[in-house]
């Protein structure tokens, strides 16, 4: 991946890829450990099914160029995400996001903001460091972003 000039995400160690997997160079896509380390090889198959679908539409379009990207960062308690970047015009159904946090979280939510503005979250029981976690950005979600979406994680305080 290094070899091929391909941009590398520091934090994951593998490629930095858009919603459809698609890398920095056009056309070269990228799945599996090459992106990330995986937990569970369901998540591999999704994601190589998403890489190969995506390849054979880029194929088939002539390789269009994208429109409007986002990117995707990581917020207060996450240690990455993929993908890194995204597409809207590209994620008409909406795009999976999958990510670790850095810690033991328990009764918490995923936040995703942009601009300051909380657009979306998603409570959770339990998180560790150890599991992947996946959400999914709606349609919806992503018309109201900004040029950055962050996604982090808050602890749910009862009182």
């Amino acid at each position: 991946t290094k070899q091929a000039g391909i941009e590398m995400d520091p934090r994951t160690k593998g490629a930095i890829v858009y919603e459809n997997m698609e890398t920095s160079i056009p056309g070269v896509f990228a799945c599996g450990n090459v992106v990330q380390v995986h937990d569970l090889v369901d998540f591999v198959t999704a994601e190589s099914a998403r890489a190969g679908e995506a390849a054979a539409e880029y194929v088939l379009s002539g390789g269009a160029p994208a429109g409007e990207i986002l990117t995707i960062t990581p917020g207060d308690g996450v240690n990455y995400t993929v993908p890194q970047r995204l597409r809207p015009d590209r994620a008409k159904n909406g795009c999976g996001v999958f990510f670790r946090v850095g810690r033991i979280f328990n009764d918490s939510r995923i936040v995703v903001s942009s601009d300051g503005q909380d657009l979306a979250s998603f409570p959770r029981r339990h998180m560790a460091p150890g599991e992947m976690e996946r959400i999914t950005l709606s349609p919806a979600l992503l018309s109201q972003a900004g040029e950055t979406l962050t996604i982090s994680v808050q602890e749910v305080t009862r009182t």
